[in-house]
């Protein structure tokens, strides 16, 4: 037998995609070994039938963050005897509870002030955004296993049932099995990143009158007041509101059968990456050398030329006509042509 391992995944949506090859390589790392992954209960799900993780472990969204988590987390992973926990959030609290509960082997990258925490304490890239977060998570498995594995892009794992689920789902709305269709998530969550519900009713408009096609709309419950106004663009059912109606894997099931998926570098756009979907990704105020979703087939719309692009700012600080100009210079020319890019096969493979 191998050694009990628990991962402690990152917070986000996005993130624990990101994450997915290094806890995807774990028991290559070590032969034998179990694997458990610690995960905010609204994410559990993503790391449901994937054959690399032996169980997963759901943290309760109200201890997620603060001193109680701390507390919490370590009454939830003292239940069982865990030989070494990998901990890939940056966060004090993250590492304190593994420590508390007496894991032996606690490894994590130096940051918060919390190296006496951490047994194998290792230094993050310099600078931050030198390596993909992707590969910074994969790094410190093949850095606490002391072995030169190879990284592979983030995969989500569905079943049967999955593909089958998403199948009912779009049927019911009109989408026969055979039809194609553009996935598209309409809203970001930092303001700095939003495109615009106009935008997005322009580019739906576009997607519909002139390719011919059906649109998918995607996202969370608190997306989908803007999904209800995008969509309002078509009176038939041309347009299918999904935000906020469906579970995760039912989103990644519908976006593994979208022709193509439009959005911004959000967590849909990270679930679409992960399932084989094309994406044209709209980056602005993100870094795309770190946090840019990972696929062969992906158009990035990106005005480099800009001073202030990939301020990794939540709001824009700036006033006046530089505000959100990372935004508002993506026209929907630009990005209406990227998606025929893309749909028509063109994009050449990283």
């Amino acid at each position: 037998m191998g050694p009990k391992i628990l991962i402690r995944t990152p917070n986000h949506l996005g993130d624990c995609i990101m994450a997915l090859p290094m806890i995807n390589e774990t028991r290559e790392a070590y032969p034998g070994a179990s694997v458990t992954v610690l995960t905010p209960q609204s994410l559990a799900e993503l790391f449901a039938h994937n054959p690399a993780i032996d169980a997963v472990l759901p943290i309760p969204d109200q201890h997620v963050h603060g001193l109680m988590a701390v507390v919490k987390i370590r009454e939830l992973i003292s239940r069982e005897p865990y030989d070494i926990g990998y901990i890939l959030p940056p966060s004090f609290g993250a590492a304190a509870g593994f420590k508390l509960a007496g894991i032996p082997e606690r490894v994590g990258y130096i940051a918060d002030g919390r190296r006496l925490l951490l047994t194998r304490p290792l230094a993050l890239p310099v600078p931050l955004n030198a390596e993909h977060r992707s590969e910074v998570y994969f790094n410190l498995l093949r850095r606490g296993a002391g072995l030169d594995l190879t990284y592979v892009h983030p995969k989500l794992f569905l079943n049967e049932a999955d593909v089958a689920r998403s199948r009912e789902i779009l049927e019911g709305f009109g989408v026969e099995d055979d039809e194609e269709y553009v996935a598209v998530a309409c809203r970001a969550v930092a303001e700095s990143r939003r495109w615009g519900t106009t935008n997005y009713r322009a580019l739906v408009q576009f997607i519909v009158d002139e390719l011919g096609m059906k649109v998918v709309l995607v996202g969370s419950a608190d997306d989908r007041p803007d999904a209800v106004r995008v969509s309002e663009v078509a009176t038939d059912r041309n347009v299918i509101n999904l935000a906020g109606k469906t579970t995760l894997r039912e989103s990644a099931a519908v976006l593994s059968r979208a022709a193509c998926f439009v959005g911004n570098d959000s967590g849909p756009a990270h679930l679409a990456a992960a399932v084989g979907a094309p994406l044209v990704v709209l980056s602005g105020a993100d870094d795309p050398r770190e946090t840019s979703p990972l696929t062969r087939r992906k158009e990035l719309i990106y005005l480099e030329h800009l001073d202030c692009i990939s301020c990794v700012k939540n709001k824009c600080p700036l006033s006046g006509e530089q505000h959100m100009q990372c935004m508002k210079g993506i026209s929907v020319a630009m990005v209406s042509e990227r998606v025929r890019t893309i749909l028509g096969g063109q994009t050449a493979p990283e």
